[in-house]
């Protein structure tokens, strides 16, 4: 199986360039070659597709030079509010939008960072706009973590109390239908099941024998052809070891938190994932 390496992204962001009406854009790059953002920005952890798309010589969006004010950024991403009757993510402001959502991410520091500028141009602009409640209600960003002792007084005998019989839930969350994080693998294998088709993945079977899933993705967008993946799942990645599985006979390890550093596989960790789709 030919994998991809930086340096083969870069050649192929060249050559898409080259053919392409206009810039390349990371949407654009995406389509074209079935690569997913995911896989780009484990391959360029610093800055993702704008630290490829410069490697490979291609010049920005339009809206990325800045000729478009906060105001106009606020305005636009209203239309969108408007439009979609909800907050939008990163991927609807992209197809809807006049602006790159690279804009959002810059300025703002992705949809999370809009929510309370937002809020204060529909107080000045639209005060009584129904959408005024939806930002104030919006994520779960506003949750409260653990209160920490430094901070506030705790009235409670213990700041933590002691674990009784019963269900435990992992950190709150609220990703889409999901309100707490994983505590498991099964909690991770039904968080990649919502989040399977945004990493390039099509499921094909998912079973109680190693390894968990058997998957393709797409290898050659231009002639459609796709390839196996074998995929284990786990809570911990080091868990993996800990099982005494083969690693011959996997290709890739699905995780809430990659805790194994020499791992020789693959490993895509699903909180570092959401927070990416969250961004």
């Amino acid at each position: 199986m030919a994998e991809h390496t930086r340096e083969s992204l870069i050649e192929k962001a060249r050559e898409l360039a080259l053919r392409q009406d206009g810039p390349l854009t990371r949407d654009d790059f995406i389509k074209l070659t079935g690569i997913s953002r995911y896989f780009i920005e484990q391959q360029f952890p610093d800055r993702g597709w704008r630290e490829l798309a410069d490697l490979a010589g291609i010049s920005s969006h339009p809206s990325a030079h800045g000729r478009f004010s906060n105001e106009d950024l606020l305005a636009d991403f209203h239309s969108l509010v408007k439009k979609t009757g909800r907050i939008p993510s990163l991927r609807q402001f992209n197809v809807y939008s006049k602006f790159s959502s690279s804009a959002i991410i810059r300025r703002f520091g992705g949809i999370r960072g809009i929510l309370k500028p937002y809020k204060e141009w529909l107080m000045e602009n639209e005060p009584d706009s129904p959408y005024v409640e939806l930002v104030a209600t919006k994520s779960r960003h506003e949750l409260p973590g653990a209160p920490r002792t430094s901070q506030v007084k705790i009235i409670a005998p213990s700041p933590e109390w002691s674990k009784k019989d019963g269900v435990v839930y992992g950190a709150p969350l609220s990703f889409r239908g999901l309100r707490h994080a994983p505590v498991n693998e099964q909690g991770v294998v039904y968080l990649f099941g919502m989040v399977a088709y945004e990493l390039g993945l099509i499921v094909e079977s998912v079973q109680a024998a190693f390894p968990d899933c058997e998957a393709k993705r797409c290898v050659d967008s231009r002639r459609n052809f796709w390839q196996r993946v074998r995929i284990e799942f786990e809570y911990l990645s080091s868990h993996f070891k800990s099982h005494g599985h083969d690693t011959q006979r996997c290709d890739l390890i699905v995780c809430w938190d990659h805790d194994w550093a020499d791992c020789p596989l693959e490993v895509i960790e699903l909180r570092s994932v959401i927070d990416k789709l969250e961004a």
